[in-house]
C-alpha cells in the first residue's frame, strides 16, 4: 500500500529503550539494533508492518505514567529483610528479594534482570531457588523483550510482579493498561542513576581480553567492579571503564539527561533504592537498608506480607540524600554527543581515560571536559537543593 502511515516512535533523544514498542509488535516489524553511540533503538522493517500502530500508542503512553513531586500522595521507609541470608546477597537492604520471594510462594512470577557477565536481560522467574539471579546492582541496559512476552502469556493465569527502571515500568504499564487482568500487574520500580552506553563494556572487554566476564559492580559498602581472571574472580581498578564511565554520567541515553521518571510519587506500586545518608537505624546499616516508598494499596501489600523489617520516614529526610528520587537533571557534556566517534577514532587507553574523567593536563580536551563537568555538578547541586525546597512546599 503506497499512502500505508507508518508508526512514528520516540527518536534517539526520546527514546528510553524500554521496548515497549517491540513488545506491541505483533507482526514481527520491530526489533531493537545497537546505534553508533552504545545505546540500542527500535528500528522497522517496512515490509512487515502491518499499520496497527500499535507501537506508536504505547510509545507515547509511557509519558503518561511519569508520576509527579505530591510528597503527600506515597509513603517512604526504612526496610530490611529478616532473612539474613537473603539480605547478605543484596546490594542493600534486601527488600526486592524478600517482596519477590513471597510473591512466588503465594501468587505467581517474577520479572526482573539477569546478568550473564557480559550484558542483561529481563527474565521471568517462578522459582525462589532461582531468586539469587536477580540480586544485585547492574550498571548496564537491560534487554526487556522476554519481559512483554512473559507478561502477555502469565498475567491471565497469575499475577506477575515486574521490577525495573521507571522507564521500564512506564512501558510496562503502557503495554498492559487495558488488559482484562492489568490489577493483576505489580510493580517496583528503581531509583536509577541513568543508563549509560554499552560502548564501555565493549570498550573495556576489548581492551582487557583477560578478563573473561563481570560479576559484579558493586558491594553494600562501595561501588567496586568485580570480574573473572584465570577462572578466578578478582577486584578489578577503581577506573576500570564499565563502572567509571557509568559513574561519570557522560554516555548515558539522552533521555536520562533530563528523566521524566524521577519523581516522588510514581505509578509504580513501590520505588526502592539504597537509603543514604543517616535516615536508616544506625544499628543496621552496616549490613544495608533498603528505602521504599510506597505509592498504592498493592504497594503496601507487598512491603506488609513481604518477611522484612520496616519503619516510617520523614520525606525531608531523604529527599537530600536522594537526588534522582525527584530531580532528573544531569549535566552532559560535549563528549556525550561526540560518543560514538571517539570510540572510532581513539585508542581504547585514551577512550577510557577520557570517559572516566580521568585525563590530566597533559590530556587537554580531555581535562578541559572534566572541569568542565566538576563545575556544571556543582551548579547542578545548588538546582537541586532548590528543586528539593520546591517540592516539600508544595
Amino acid at each position: 500500500m503506497k499512502n500505508k502511515r507508518f508508526p512514528i516512535l520516540a527518536d534517539k533523544h526520546d527514546c528510553t529503550g524500554c521496548m515497549a514498542c517491540v513488545g506491541a509488535c505483533h507482526a514481527d516489524a520491530l526489533t531493537m539494533r545497537m546505534g553508533d553511540d552504545g545505546h540500542a533503538y527500535p528500528s522497522l522493517n517496512r515490509e512487515k508492518c502491518v499499520n496497527c500502530l500499535r507501537c506508536e500508542q504505547v510509545c507515547q503512553g509511557t509519558r503518561l505514567f511519569a508520576g509527579q513531586n505530591d510528597l503527600r500522595q506515597s509513603q517512604p521507609y526504612a526496610v530490611w529483610a529478616n532473612d539474613a541470608a537473603l539480605r547478605g546477597r543484596s546490594t542493600s537492604g534486601g527488600f526486592a528479594a524478600s517482596a519477590s520471594g513471597w510473591f512466588i510462594g503465594n501468587w505467581g512470577g517474577v520479572i526482573g534482570v539477569v546478568y550473564d557477565g557480559r550484558k542483561a536481560s529481563h527474565e521471568y522467574i517462578d522459582k525462589a531457588s532461582d531468586l539469587f539471579r536477580l540480586q544485585g546492582s547492574k550498571y548496564v541496559w537491560s534487554n526487556a523483550a522476554e519481559a512483554y512476552r512473559a507478561i502477555t502469556e502469565h498475567l491471565p493465569i497469575n499475577p506477575v510482579l515486574f521490577v525495573g527502571t521507571g522507564c521500564q515500568v512506564a512501558g510496562v504499564l503502557s503495554s498492559f493498561a487495558k488488559h482484562p487482568n492489568r490489577d493483576r500487574l505489580y510493580t517496583i520500580d528503581l531509583i536509577c542513576g541513568g543508563v549509560p552506553s554499552n560502548l564501555l563494556m565493549q570498550s573495556f572487554l576489548e581492551n582487557h581480553p583477560e578478563v573473561e566476564s563481570i560479576t559484579s559492580f558493586r558491594t553494600k559498602r562501595k561501588y567496586e567492579l568485580k570480574g573473572i581472571v584465570a577462572g578466578k574472580e578478582v577486584t578489578l581498578p577503581q577506573n576500570a571503564l564499565p563502572l567509571a564511565g557509568f559513574k561519570t554520567e557522560q554516555t548515558n541515553r539522552y533521555v536520562c539527561y533530563n528523566c521524566p521518571f524521577a519523581k516522588a510519587h510514581r505509578q509504580s506500586d513501590v520505588t526502592i533504592g539504597d537509603l543514604w545518608g543517616d535516615c536508616s537505624p544506625a544499628s543496621q546499616r552496616e549490613q544495608g537498608v533498603s528505602l521504599v516508598i510506597v505509592h498504592s494499596e498493592k504497594g503496601r501489600q507487598l512491603l506488609q506480607k513481604s518477611d522484612v523489617t520496616y519503619q516510617r520516614l520523614e520525606w525531608e529526610k531523604i529527599l537530600q540524600a536522594n537526588k534522582r528520587l525527584v530531580y532528573g537533571r544531569t549535566p552532559k557534556s560535549w563528549l556525550r554527543d561526540r560518543l560514538a566517534d571517539n570510540y572510532k577514532r581513539m585508542d581504547g587507553a585514551t577512550f577510557a581515560r577520557i570517559y572516566s574523567l580521568s585525563s590530566s593536563l597533559k590530556q587537554p580536551s580531555g581535562f578541559a571536559a572534566r572541569v568542565w563537568i566538576y563545575i556544571q555538578r556543582k551548579l547542578n547541586t545548588i538546582q537541586f537543593r532548590s528543586a528539593v525546597k520546591e517540592v516539600l512546599r508544595e
